[in-house]
């Protein structure tokens, strides 16, 4: 079955997208988000992945305004212009059977297709896992460079990623990981194997 990233567009989306939350966060993760979380007044999109244009959600991603959060940037040692359009990735998650599928590739390229792009953003950011952040699709894949600061938080150690959109480095990761899904359906569809089907039969 294809994965489908679409943005929210009812309230059964968003009811879905908390229940996502709830399955990694707070059951495996055993974080409790703040219950205002989803409805952050610098929310610009929530983005799902579905199994398939009406299949259930299996994946969230969140992409926040924070153009205008000037003492944020500067606690987590962001330099950002102040006039500049920041826009912040948030709560990505995939429920445990269908990670290693490339989803939160899929999202992220969608987020900047759909939303990142279109709302003119200087910059995106995040933040993420120290030990883990130089070698994540997000750096090898997306072009997004760890930062050296680190914080603690409710994650664990986390440092900022940041990508800075209008130049022509960001412009050749988002084509070359376009190219690396295309090529990723070309190889299910030559095995008669859908990217679901290829991900739950890795796991049995």
């Amino acid at each position: 079955m294809d994965i489908v990233i679409e943005q929210i567009a009812s309230s059964e989306d968003f009811a879905a997208m908390l229940e996502v939350w709830k399955q990694v966060f707070e059951y495996e993760m055993g974080i409790k988000l703040a219950s205002d979380a989803a409805t952050s007044a610098h929310t610009v999109s929530h983005l799902l992945a579905r199994l398939g244009p009406s299949g259930p959600v299996v994946g969230t991603l969140g992409v926040f305004d924070t153009s205008n959060e000037h003492q944020l940037h500067e606690s987590l040692g962001l330099k950002f212009d102040r006039q500049s359009r920041v826009a912040r990735f948030m709560h990505l998650a995939v429920l445990k059977p269908y990670r290693g599928m490339n989803i939160p590739l899929m999202m992220m390229l969608e987020a900047h297709r759909g939303v990142i792009v279109p709302r003119q953003f200087d910059y995106t950011w995040l933040l993420f896992d120290v030990e883990k952040a130089a070698r994540s699709f997000l750096s090898r894949q997306l072009g997004f460079k760890p930062l050296r600061q680190t914080f603690i938080s409710e994650y664990g150690c986390r440092c900022p990623l940041v990508r800075e959109e209008h130049t022509p480095e960001a412009e050749l990761f988002i084509q070359q990981a376009e190219r690396y899904l295309k090529r990723r359906e070309s190889v299910y569809a030559l095995t008669g194997v859908s990217p679901a089907g290829a991900a739950l039969s890795l796991m049995s």
